[in-house]
């Protein structure tokens, strides 16, 4: 009996050193002891405006700006290079999933899109501080081609923001108008 429960003791042991071993260990480091290159080096100016019924705080909308300017980061990384997983952090769940469905591959437009400052008017701010809907106005737009030519362009932008993990996410965005500034 004794060499019976130390057989299966040994077999319990070798299993869970085996199964042990075959664990994929995740060496990824979570998103916010990240160094994020793409948001380091964008620079935007945003000015806010509040016309919801709810009012953030001055550290929510502090935090709004810096998610917000961090995602435009990220959207005109996509812009110029079609890579999805870069950014996906600043993007919920369903957004990914709209424009990992029209994903290709990562390509290199050679097409440097910045944005250099936003008028972002609140229209609605949930009562939990979780969802934010906003109209971007006088976005202005500067697109350096390969050929040294540059466009300029203004845009009103509506857009649709969720509050998730430890960030803003984009959930919608819509052009409303953009026209061409010389």
């Amino acid at each position: 009996m004794r060499f019976l429960l130390f057989g299966l003791i040994i077999l319990i042991s070798l299993f869970l050193f085996l199964q042990s071993r075959l664990m994929v260990k995740n060496e990824e480091k979570p998103v916010f002891l990240k160094e994020d290159l793409i948001t380091q080096n964008h620079q935007t100016k945003i000015n806010t405006k509040i016309a919801s019924v709810y009012k953030p705080s001055e550290y929510q909308i502090e935090v709004l700006q810096k998610d917000y300017a961090n995602i435009w980061a990220h959207l005109n990384h996509l812009y110029q290079t079609n890579d999805v997983e870069i950014g996906k952090e600043y993007y919920t769940e369903n957004w990914f999933k709209q424009i990992c469905s029209q994903y290709q591959n990562k390509i290199d437009t050679q097409i440097d899109r910045k944005d250099l400052n936003h008028f972002l008017e609140i229209q609605n701010w949930s009562s939990d501080g979780l969802i934010c809907t906003a109209i971007d106005k006088n976005v202005n737009f500067v697109y350096n081609y390969p050929n040294n030519q540059i466009k300029k362009t203004k845009a009103d932008i509506a857009v649709i923001l969720h509050f998730q993990g430890d960030n803003w996410r984009i959930d919608a965005i819509k052009i409303l108008n953009e026209t061409l500034v010389n």
